[in-house]
């Protein structure tokens, strides 16, 4: 049996809530297994890849869908994300990037390929365009499309890609959700189409919400405080804003909330992590903050973007938070307000029906509640279902080279 395990690990770089929970896991199996991991990464998740020593195929860049074509979509856009055309543009390149892709595991020999909402891959293998070289492990925290506007294109697409989706279980050896079933809406996936929870639980198997650290080793809030240089005493806020769309209108909003606040809390510490510059002087703004989740751990009170990472790491700190989603976004709107009903820890609340006197008083009402902690894994859960499936891959390519070497 081969020593070294290879990996050639697919992932959607629609923000980066996907590369760091997948970066979660490959550290995990870097200490469990001798691991080798190519990556097929579209920008901009090559370039974060990239920076941090990891191996992304030069193929990539000739992948002309997930994160590219978002950002074309929504280029110039400013308020509504709706992302029926994304899913219809997105989807017609699916054939193109498997194709591309495909050039990657014909020149190496891989022992299991992992796609992280890849639904090029997801979309390639379960229509056959192609035999599959090793096991497929998909990874999803979302179940189907929905149209959040009632447009009769927007109601077909959706539609349509969930019918395409009903058979997406024929692609994959194993088809891995990221969460809990009871997280998903009991409803169908649209018009003579299975209800979405239903199908998870005959297609899926469910795994623990996955962040990059060991919430039950994080220092306590004072020590976390002393070392980012953060005041001891003070209660902290904390705001991250994302660079999609106008964003200096959510920073505005956000800033308006953080002077409302101040009336209540005059000796607070107020942090906002955004692409642009602030304008209150009393405010500390940065453009980058690593180890974001160090920052949160040490926060009071948290007001981000209502994207899977930022959520998975505030709900494995109990921290009282607030996700506010880009308007229309199903994902951060529909499918993240369901799963932070589930999680009881954090609050959805969407910019376009709420203002900066609604969202204060939220946040007062969420900081007098008491929160807990949601059950997460640091990788290690995924990493061992990889393993295996590699190992098994191995084991069978073993046993052919033995077969033939009998004969």
């Amino acid at each position: 049996m081969k020593n070294k395990i290879k990996i050639l690990w697919a992932v959607s770089s629609v923000g980066k809530g996907h590369v760091m929970r997948d970066l979660a896991i490959v550290n995990r199996l870097e200490t469990l297994a001798e691991v080798e991991v190519d990556w097929l990464a579209p920008d901009p998740a090559a370039d974060f890849l990239n920076s941090r020593g990891h191996n992304v195929l030069a193929c990539s860049s000739r992948l002309a869908g997930s994160g590219k074509i978002y950002e074309r979509v929504f280029s110039g856009c400013s308020a509504e994300f709706n992302l029926m055309g994304y899913v219809r543009a997105e989807t017609r390149l699916h054939r193109h990037d498997f194709r591309i892709s495909a050039e990657a595991w014909k020149q190496a020999g891989y022992d299991a390929i992992v796609g992280d909402e890849a639904f090029w891959l997801l979309t390639g293998f379960s229509s056959r365009w192609e035999k599959k070289p090793c096991p497929f492990i998909f990874l999803t925290d979302f179940i189907g499309t929905r149209a959040m506007r009632l447009r009769l294109h927007d109601l077909f697409t959706a539609w349509f890609n969930n019918l395409l989706f009903s058979f997406s279980y024929l692609g994959p050896d194993l088809y891995l959700y990221v969460g809990d079933a009871q997280e998903i809406p009991d409803e169908r996936l649209g018009f003579l189409l299975p209800g979405g929870r239903k199908w998870a639980e005959r297609h899926c198997r469910f795994v623990k919400p996955i962040v990059g650290f060991d919430s039950g080793a994080m220092p306590d809030k004072r020590s976390l405080r002393a070392k980012l240089e953060l005041p001891e005493q003070s209660t902290l806020f904390l705001a991250t804003i994302g660079p999609e769309g106008d964003y200096g209108q959510r920073l505005s909003t956000v800033e308006h909330v953080f002077e409302i606040l101040k009336k209540d809390f005059p000796d607070a510490c107020f942090v906002v992590v955004c692409p642009g510059a602030g304008t209150r002087e009393w405010i500390r703004y940065h453009r980058f903050l690593d180890r974001l989740y160090e920052y949160f751990a040490a926060a009071d009170f948290v007001i981000t973007q209502s994207g899977y990472g930022k959520v998975a790491e505030l709900s494995a700190l109990g921290k009282p938070f607030i996700a506010i989603p880009l308007d229309y976004h199903f994902e951060q709107e529909y499918v993240m307000g369901r799963r932070l009903e589930r999680y009881g820890a954090g609050k959805l609340v969407t910019m376009r029906d709420h203002g900066p006197e609604d969202i204060a008083g939220i946040v007062r009402g969420l900081m007098a509640k008491e929160t807990r902690a949601i059950d997460v894994d640091t990788g290690e859960e995924v990493a061992g279902i990889i393993l295996n499936a590699a190992g098994n891959e191995q084991r069978k390519q073993m046993s052919g080279r033995c077969m033939i070497l009998k004969r």
